[in-house]
């Protein structure tokens, strides 16, 4: 986003009525706003009030320079909320829910403002998206998903269109996880075959964002997964790749060519062949020496190629370059390759390290990795 979007022209005529700012979460000096804004998904858009910080509009997700105008517009709006129809007002009734994270209040919020505003009222695609995203934030994946299968039949094909679909679906697979894979007459599995029909649609849409296609394959490609399709999930994950592959080589500098690194090593994870992203990965650790992303990946790349002490140096470059609660990832990478190499020792003082770095952070900043080296020390010490 910040090199094909942000840049748009569209967005220079706001220039004068906001005033932009971007924020590394993960950095440590950056702790205090994280604490007074936290972060569910990344990237994530606010719009707030300059006088009261409070948050008129939370978007998760990337969004087209259109839709950025447009949460900014709405924001505008809700700032100075006067005379608002039914459906603009719940808009923005949905829009301080959604920032003050009541997501379930939110959705419901979104939902009123579709069914007030009707077919034709030109908030709807950014409703229906934020419902969606709502219900899964909410940790409510059944109504995501649903909400997703009814939505999506009014919803224009663009953008928005195709983050709704890849979003149902992403939580229709996490219903499949609840219930074990079960399913049965409007369980599940329907909803799944529903929704991968409507994703494939969107994959094929024109006006979609290259992370938002690249999602509908992760998820598409997952999905044939779980149904046990190894030949349909291999056939995604090698298109997912390729098209990945030909984004990369559009760019113009070796940063915007690496924002395409993390999505290379999960497709190429996925298709079952690592060492296909690897040269692209080392490519960055070469052009971009003093950034942490590419070494990790590095080291994800070489534990699957059994190449366990370039994994653990990797790891050691990356720590160096790693800050905040980015360590913790890289210092589960490292136990992963010391656990790998056998040096089981090292590996859970790695992971009690990673345990006491990411538990000294805020409970804001705290990563999900941290989550993950928990669980590994634990089945260390009953090993």
């Amino acid at each position: 986003m910040r090199a094909h979007v942000l840049t748009d022209a569209r967005l220079a005529k706001l220039a004068g009525r906001f005033v932009w700012l971007g924020i590394d979460t993960e950095k440590p000096g950056n702790a205090a706003f994280v604490e007074r804004f936290p972060i569910d998904a990344w990237p994530t858009i606010l719009v707030v009030d300059p006088e009261t910080e409070a948050v008129l509009v939370r978007w998760a997700g990337t969004a087209t320079a259109e839709q950025i105008e447009r949460l900014a517009l709405d924001g505008e709006r809700a700032l100075h909320a006067r005379g608002l129809g039914r459906a603009d007002a719940a808009l923005a009734r949905a829009d301080r829910l959604l920032g003050e994270r009541k997501h379930a209040e939110a959705a419901a919020a979104f939902r009123e403002a579709i069914e007030a505003g009707g077919p034709s009222w030109p908030g709807r695609a950014r409703a229906a998206e934020a419902a969606v995203q709502s219900l899964s934030m909410a940790g409510d994946p059944a109504a995501c998903a649903g909400s997703a299968r009814a939505l999506l039949p009014a919803t224009a094909r663009g953008a928005s269109r195709a983050r709704v679909a890849a979003q149902g679906l992403a939580c229709a697979l996490e219903i499949e996880d609840g219930d074990g894979g079960g399913g049965g007459a409007g369980g599940p599995r329907p909803l799944v075959a529903a929704l991968e029909r409507e994703a494939r649609r969107a994959l094929a849409a024109r006006g979609v964002l290259a992370d938002d296609r690249s999602w509908l394959y992760d998820v598409l490609s997952e999905a044939r997964e779980r149904a046990g399709d190894e030949a349909g999930k291999a056939r995604l994950a090698r298109e997912w790749l390729a098209f990945l592959e030909g984004e990369a080589a559009k760019a113009r500098t070796p940063a915007a060519r690496s924002a395409y690194d993390g999505q290379r090593v999960s497709a190429a994870l996925r298709l079952g062949e690592p060492a296909r992203a690897l040269p692209a990965i080392e490519a960055s650790m070469r052009d971009l020496p003093d950034d942490y992303a590419p070494p990790t990946l590095a080291g994800v790349l070489y534990l699957e190629l059994d190449r366990n002490a370039d994994a653990l140096s990797a790891a050691d470059r990356a720590l160096a370059l790693a800050k905040g609660p980015r360590r913790v990832r890289v210092l589960v990478l490292k136990a992963q390759a010391q656990e790998a190499i056998g040096d089981r020792a090292a590996a859970r003082a790695t992971l009690e390290q990673a345990v006491r770095e990411g538990e000294a952070m805020s409970e804001a900043s705290q990563p999900s990795h941290l989550r993950r080296a928990r669980k590994m020390l634990s089945e260390l010490g009953q090993g």
